[in-house]
């Protein structure tokens, strides 16, 4: 063992070489900093627009902020509060790697427009179905979400429903038209299950509602001719006018704000309405918020199950090899797709506890972590009673033959300071260590998982640091690591590093850990840098033979 630990000291002086040599690298890698300078200060009274994240809900720091024919970026918080003129006007919001969202809108002292911004989305493929499952089930409770809000809204509201529906709305055609476009090629035996998306008649509803109702209410508050509403308001008077151009002459000068609520009331009381037309696409959409006996699935739009099923049953989903399979705490998510009723519902699960769900057959797809391939059932029926579902999933990277595989979890959550401010870190990975047996002398690390960052308070005199927040995702990142072995050819020691870069943030791993039968007691270091920060971050891991 004294050979042993003598090359161990050799190691972590290569581990702190590792981290030096991060510091050179990431230190030309460029990034956002932090600045004492403060644009002016913007007024608390107006409109208020507020930005977030459609799948996390964070706010959207920086984004762009166009109201008529002036200019505004958001702050730390993803707000703006803008003293216009009352009246009518195109907003736009913008910001690199979101979709740019557009509608038409009242301003007035006191008015809140939220906006749900959609992230640009890359493909679906076997590394990305856990995170986009995640994505869809965020876009569906975040319909749901706004869904009610339309429903609540009254004469006195000052929240702009409209576009958080609207926002919503995109998000959720998007993510999952995004699930319609599956390829073959990476996923084959989910063709015919989730291909249905790119062209399910419920979605389409959705989509072509909402644009048909972004184009009516721009054509209302700017002032032309909407015979559509005036027919309603001729039964149905709001506010004592039974036209739109009563409404506008008992509120001159002051008519946009009313006629922003008109139209939500128009909306969601007038059964022919174009939200109503696409309540009914999104009754066909159902999520299982709480995994339990007690709760089953609800709709968009607040059924229970025995609308349109007959009975329900309790399925217990049940992940052989489950300490092995690393899910970074985190729910697998279930696709249920009743092809006779051409239902869906997703269903957050958590291994070997009970999800009630609807007496039907389901082609089903299970998300399995970001290592593992998606689990495909077909025509799996479920009875009342519980049963239980076993699935194994497969690697996505598969141990090559004359390897040992060994796999562990790093997570921690660390928080650095420096002199422009304190940046809280996160960091779930799985990595896996591939042993040669036939004593070559380099083996494989692969590391899998999320870190994020997010900046959690300001030095002095600071105003603002750039990038202020972000996720991050290593996907089969994949280097060379060297092996030790002692005299008698048995592999004692694993050491080496990796990295990966995004657009705004770059990451390092190193490892060196001692290889003792069917494990390997490794310390793992992690540097990554964002913005003004680069920590170093060391953790025990073991990491254990698959």
């Amino acid at each position: 063992m004294r050979c042993c630990f003598g090359r161990l000291r050799r190691s972590f002086a290569v581990s702190a070489a590792f981290v030096a040599t991060l510091v050179v690298i990431f230190a030309g890698c460029g990034g956002g900093g932090g600045t004492g300078a403060n644009n002016p200060s913007t007024p608390t009274r107006g409109t208020t627009v507020l930005v977030q994240d459609a799948f996390s809900g964070a706010p959207v720091p920086n984004a762009s902020i166009r109201i008529g024919s002036q200019n505004f970026t958001t702050n730390n918080n993803g707000s703006v509060n803008a003293s216009l003129p009352t009246g009518s006007y195109q907003l736009e919001v913008s910001k690199s790697g979101y979709v740019t969202f557009q509608t038409q809108v009242a301003c007035f002292d006191g008015a809140q427009i939220p906006v749900k911004l959609t992230p640009n989305l890359s493909p679906v493929t076997e590394e990305t179905f856990q995170q986009f499952s995640e994505q869809a089930f965020a876009a569906v409770e975040g319909l749901r979400d706004a869904i009610t809000a339309v429903q609540t809204a009254n004469e006195n509201t000052t929240q702009n429903v409209l576009a958080l529906f609207e926002s919503s709305s995109n998000a959720f055609v998007a993510t999952l038209g995004n699930f319609g476009k599956l390829s073959p090629t990476k996923i084959g035996r989910s063709r015919g299950l989730l291909d249905f998306l790119s062209n399910w008649l419920s979605v389409t509803k959705v989509a072509q509602n909402t644009e048909q109702m972004r184009q009516l209410k721009q054509r209302l508050l700017n002032g032309e001719d909407v015979p559509e509403i005036d027919a309603w308001l001729a039964n149905h008077p709001f506010q004592g006018a039974r036209s739109v151009r009563e409404l506008r002459e008992m509120y001159p000068g002051a008519e946009e704000p009313m006629l922003e609520r008109l139209f939500a009331v128009y909306q969601t009381q007038n059964p022919s309405s174009n939200f109503n037309r696409a309540m009914d696409g999104a009754k066909d959409i159902w999520t299982s918020q709480f995994p339990s006996i007690w709760e089953g699935p609800k709709n968009l739009i607040g059924w229970a199950i025995d609308k349109v099923w007959n009975g329900a049953g309790k399925v217990i989903i049940t992940t052989y090899d489950y300490a092995k399979l690393v899910l970074e705490g985190k729910e697998q998510i279930a696709w249920l797709w009743d092809k006779a009723k051409s239902q869906l519902i997703l269903a957050k699960v958590k291994n070997n506890e009970p999800v009630t769900l609807p007496q039907s057959t389901f082609d089903i797809v299970i998300s399995n972590g970001k290592a593992h391939r998606p689990t495909i059932v077909t025509d799996y029926q479920i009875n009342s009673g519980t049963q239980t579902l076993a699935i194994t999933p497969e690697p996505i990277s598969i141990t090559p033959i004359g390897f040992n595989a060994y796999v562990g979890q790093f997570s921690a959550t660390f928080d650095e300071t420096n002199n422009l401010g304190t940046c809280r870190f996160t960091v779930n990975l799985s990595i896996k260590v591939e042993v040669p047996t036939d004593g070559r002398q380099t083996g494989n690390m692969i590391v899998n998982g999320t870190w994020s960052a997010q900046v959690i308070a300001l030095a002095p005199g600071v105003t603002n640091i750039e990038p202020s927040s972000g996720t991050y995702t290593f996907q089969n990142v994949k280097d060379e690591v060297e092996i030790v072995y002692d005299p008698n050819s048995r592999p004692i020691v694993v050491q080496g590093s990796l990295m990966n870069t995004w657009s705004n943030a770059a990451a390092g791993v190193g490892i060196v850990g001692e290889i003792s039968g069917s494990r390997i007691n490794a310390d793992v270091v992690f540097v990554p840098r964002f913005g003004p920060f680069m920590p170093t971050h060391t953790k025990s891991v073991t990491l254990n033979r698959q």
